[in-house]
């Protein structure tokens, strides 16, 4: 049966996220050097403003494990390994990587993987706050960046620059005065001198924007997307937590959310919950498939995707996914996870209702 099989793959998926527990790793002393850092040491501060140039984040062991599609899953472990195994790289003449670029659009989980890796490791994260490093007054950015570098440099953490595109955007760019090439400069100076010291990660959501002196600082490179069918279905079957879903209505939600972020599918099950609690509907297939029916209703308008369908007629929708064999749902699971019944979804599925909702869409 295809739900046996579906729930076999979700079962195997769970194994392989379980493969990538944040069990803690010993990382080198001679990759990491510094002091140790504790809530109680201060911040370095922008001197005219008095804002704080970072944040300290400090190891969190009960972190959820993120979902990732398998290639970008097992690069983030491949590096966490990396750092616990900086002798053996080196017997071979190789040195662990220490600089990290993640990119990709919001909402993908580029900050949860920084704290992610931050949790394996067992060390304090330093964000940079881009609103205190960047300064009106003329010169005071870079002096910023070099304070904070400073900072991170004297203690044993990771180092995040976040929203890092604000500060490494093209030298080049005609919109710029020459403070840019001044800051992008401080910038890539005090990044070559921190591979001495520890490990540095940055994130953008505008990998174009990026000088190309700037990538060439970063020894790996990870795209983060949208989810792909079996991390979609991961992701939906955590944040509908602690409602169980069935495989079938599992795979519904995924097919009905394919091209959202990991943050998007979060805040739309967590509406979900939400409809369903304030409604007191039940908590079966039939409650969730009206429930996300009606969250997708209150949405801004799409266009004329699975998500839209569901949300302007739930029964074209099934439709559609009655008449479409990459689904993979038998017309009885799909009569079970929506209520419909396979009587009626035979019948939707031969009328191919949702070809005449799309026709009239487009009238």
């Amino acid at each position: 049966m295809k739900e046996a099989a579906a729930l076999r793959r979700l079962e195997a998926a769970d194994d392989v996220a379980q493969d990538l527990a944040p069990s803690r790793v010993e990382v080198s002393r001679a990759m990491i050097t510094g002091e140790t850092l504790t809530p109680d040491v201060h911040p370095p501060l922008d001197r005219e403003t008095g804002a704080q140039l970072c944040t300290m984040d400090f190891a969190d062991a009960a972190l959820d494990i993120p979902i990732y599609d398998p290639a970008v899953g097992q690069t983030i472990d491949g590096l966490v390994q990396e750092w616990g195994h900086a002798a053996a790289l080196r017997e071979v003449g190789v040195e662990p990587t220490r600089t990290l670029l993640i990119y990709g659009p919001p909402g993908s989980g580029k900050t949860v993987t920084a704290h992610y890796i931050a949790a394996r490791l067992g060390l304090p994260l330093v964000t940079a706050r881009i609103d205190g490093l960047i300064s009106s007054f003329l010169g005071t950015t870079a002096r910023n960046i070099a304070n904070l570098f400073d900072f991170a440099n004297r203690y044993a953490c990771i180092l995040l620059l976040d929203e890092f595109d604000a500060l490494a955007k093209l030298r080049d760019d005609a919109q710029e005065i020459g403070e840019i090439k001044r800051v992008v400069n401080s910038l890539l100076q005090n990044l070559d001198l921190r591979r001495e010291h520890g490990i540095t990660i940055a994130i953008t959501n505008h990998d174009r924007l990026l000088d190309p002196a700037v990538w060439r600082r970063f020894e790996a490179q990870i795209q983060i997307g949208e989810p792909e069918d079996d991390a979609r279905e991961q992701m939906v079957a955590r944040f509908l937590m602690p409602i169980e879903a069935e495989p079938s209505t599992v795979r519904i939600f995924s097919y009905c959310l394919a091209g959202r972020s990991g943050a998007d599918i979060e805040r739309i099950c967590s509406a979900v919950k939400r409809h369903l609690a304030l409604n007191a509907e039940s908590r079966d297939g039939p409650g969730l498939f009206h429930a996300l029916s009606a969250v997708l209703a209150r949405s801004p308008n799409q266009t004329e995707t699975p998500a839209r369908v569901l949300a302007r007629d739930p029964e074209a929708f099934v439709s559609l996914i009655a008449n479409d064999s990459t689904i993979g749902l038998k017309q009885i699971e799909i009569g079970e996870a929506t209520g419909y019944g396979q009587s009626r979804v035979s019948d939707l599925k031969k009328a191919k209702r949702h070809t005449v909702l799309t026709e009239a869409s487009h009238a």
